[in-house]
């Protein structure tokens, strides 16, 4: 037999998820309370618990955080705690729980029209439709993330078990198919079970669509505010110049590039030198997006603190929609506070915390821009 559950994902939040915790309590709280009297609980079951025949918004919600054993509840809650933190984290406290609670209510309502017409009488409980919907949301946002699962094996006496890592998006693509089968099988009378297959496949397709639709929007939000900071940084960074390129000496600035790009991995010491070199004869001149960082963060590390600042500068202004552009603002405010320019210190740091909210570089930008930098200018501005 086989038997494998996942136990962590490789995504860290920054806050504490208190949102799925008050979740998880609330859940266990309803389940100690009334799960251990068989005759409370079956007349909690029928007053709380979601009838498909005589649906309401009160038993929707209620039914959510109902469980008919420990394991049901147990996995559910583990789920929930393993895959619940990062979308709190990333959505934030209020609109997790909206998204959470409409999962669960949807899940309950297309539930409704797949299952089989005798079954509409049968209350459904559990929190499976909502978790569902946390899975959906997951795969979305967090597909190429590591799980790891535990996994048993054991035939009679031989058993074996260790760890193995899924992308997210594969493990979750065969659940939903298996989860999606079973509707079919279910909904067509082909075959009958007590857990609601129907639910899980709602929950996973409505958070598929929350997190598609969110997805979109961070985008299109992100391209604008580049867009408007893009006016700022050209106020901040100056004008980009264009590299002058004689004709004559077109193929020379393409070969130096090019051996640039090739000293980089091999010696990078030798590479700076020659960048050093392209940006003295054609002022401005950029190589590619990742290598162009690369130089910059390599610059910096070797001590070569102006040029540094100078690589970061034409990165920024070549490539303002990079997604490394808030990591080059915050090393050129660092550098501006290291040589007393406070002012474009100052503008480069408003320039993550404004257009950057949800950038690893947001909490130091803040921190520089709302105590480092009074202190350096002595409590005034």
């Amino acid at each position: 037999m086989f038997f494998f559950f996942p136990v962590r994902d490789e995504y860290r939040v920054k806050r504490f998820p208190v949102i799925v915790l008050l979740i998880v309590l609330a859940n266990l709280a309803v389940y100690l309370a009334f799960n251990f009297r068989t005759d409370v609980y079956e007349s909690v079951v029928k007053q709380y618990g979601f009838v498909p025949a005589r649906p309401s918004l009160l038993t929707l919600l209620t039914s959510q955080f109902l469980h008919g054993g420990l394991l049901h509840l147990g996995f559910n809650m583990w789920y929930l705690w393993l895959f619940g933190d990062n979308l709190e984290d990333r959505w934030g406290r209020m609109r997790f729980l909206v998204f959470y609670l409409a999962g669960g209510i949807f899940a309950s309502l297309l539930y409704s029209a797949l299952i089989p017409a005798g079954a509409t009488e049968t209350p459904v409980i559990g929190a499976s439709g909502a978790i569902a919907g946390v899975l959906g949301a997951y795969a979305v946002l967090f597909p190429r993330s590591a799980v790891s699962f535990r996994y048993f094996l054991w035939f009679l006496v031989w058993i074996r078990t260790g760890v193995v890592e899924l992308y997210a998006v594969f493990w979750l693509a065969i659940w939903f198919v298996q989860q999606a089968v079973s509707t079919a099988l279910v909904a067509s009378n082909l075959a009958s079970s007590s857990v609601a297959f129907a639910a899980h496949a709602a929950g996973f397709v409505y958070g598929m669509v929350v997190a598609f639709g969110t997805r979109l929007f961070r985008e299109a939000r992100y391209r604008q505010t580049v867009g408007e900071g893009k006016g700022l940084l050209f106020h901040l960074l100056g004008p980009q110049p264009k590299p002058a390129l004689p004709a004559d000496s077109d193929a020379e600035y393409r070969g130096l590039r090019e051996e640039i790009a090739s000293l980089f991995g091999e010696d990078r010491l030798a590479a700076s030198d020659r960048y050093e070199e392209l940006v003295s004869r054609w002022p401005g001149a950029v190589l590619p997006e990742r290598l162009q960082f690369s130089i910059a963060e390599s610059l910096q590390r070797q001590g070569r603190q102006d040029l540094a600042a100078s690589a970061y500068r034409d990165f920024l202004l070549a490539y303002p929609v990079s997604k490394l552009a808030d990591n080059a603002l915050l090393a050129l405010g660092k550098h501006f506070l290291e040589t007393g320019d406070y002012e474009r210190a100052k503008n480069a740091l408003r320039q993550i915390v404004v257009f950057y909210p949800y950038s690893d570089a947001y909490e130091e930008a803040k921190y520089l821009l709302e105590q480092v930098l009074p202190s350096r200018l002595h409590g005034t501005w």
